[in-house]
């Protein structure tokens, strides 16, 4: 048996957690009017991202920890499961460093850890075509081996109403500090090798949502649209995607991601076919 083990921001609901088998090492955020949680599966309610928007100038998040990872493994190994953990970037964030020492600890036994160069969306897809292979009898280090390579595929481009949140996150890769979100001008951002790249700028928001429709283009098939708080974007954004070829799949960004993104954050996320 192999159990799937990844962080919070691959933003699953609990039915998805049951139905692929995944277990969630939560990430947290904390707010200065003294408001902390841990961040688990993604439900419907919102609250959460309500709050964190409200107050994003004082939100602060922290990776998914050591003594989370080690708690999880041995609690999945004690009950007879093999582990493929897939985490956040590493160029994001420091939770695959952790998930990496916790397996060194237990001496890494039935245990593969997979950066997976993404986050969100392009996690969880990464997370479904694992579970499709171990549903066909694959083995740990085959799984582990194939997801390798496969990120290399996922594909996320999203844009922001506000840079300021990304700035204040110090996650901005190489995209310049200069970029401006005023006079309605958005940047076009996407996920290169791991870490927040820009590739343009948008002039409102039906030039934002060409932008991204573009990105896409080429491409027939399974395509998710994130947002943060920003349902009509998402809606507006699905409509202009539809086509007979595609399934469109909206998907919600949670607290952690969401305090590095604003509110008003929409993207696009699909694997690359060969």
């Amino acid at each position: 048996m192999i159990a799937i083990v990844t962080d919070s921001t691959a933003y699953v609901t609990h039915e998805e957690a049951t139905r692929l088998g995944v277990v969630i090492v939560p990430m947290s955020y904390s707010i200065s009017l003294g408001h902390s949680a841990k961040e688990g599966c993604i439900e419907g309610d919102d609250k959460a991202e309500q709050l964190v928007a409200e107050h994003i100038e004082t939100v602060h998040t922290s990776q998914a920890t050591l003594s989370s990872f080690l708690n999880t493994f041995r609690m999945l190994r004690k009950g007879g499961y093999e582990i493929l953990c897939l985490t956040i970037s590493s160029r994001l964030s420091g939770t695959y460093n952790n998930a990496v020492l916790a397996a060194r600890e237990l001496g890494n036994h039935h245990i593969e850890v997979v950066d997976s160069l993404t986050t969100c969306s392009g996690l969880y897809l990464l997370i479904r075509e694992a579970r499709e292979r171990i549903r066909k009898g694959e083995k740990l280090s085959a799984v582990a081996k194939y997801i390798g390579k496969l990120r290399e595929r996922v594909r996320i481009c999203f844009s922001v109403d506000d840079m300021a949140p990304l700035r204040r996150s110090g996650r901005l890769g190489n995209v310049r500090m200069s970029v401006s979100t005023v006079l309605n001008i958005k940047p076009m951002l996407e996920i290169r090798d791991g870490a927040v790249a820009s590739t343009g700028l948008a002039r409102g928001r039906n030039d934002q949502l060409n932008k991204l429709c573009a990105f896409c283009k080429n491409y027939g098939g399974n395509i998710i649209v994130d947002s943060f708080l920003s349902d009509e974007g998402a809606a507006s954004m699905s409509v202009k995607l539809a086509r007979e070829d595609r399934e469109i799949e909206r998907r919600h960004i949670g607290p952690v991601l969401g305090a590095h993104l604003g509110r008003g954050c929409i993207g696009v996320a699909y694997i690359e076919p060969v």
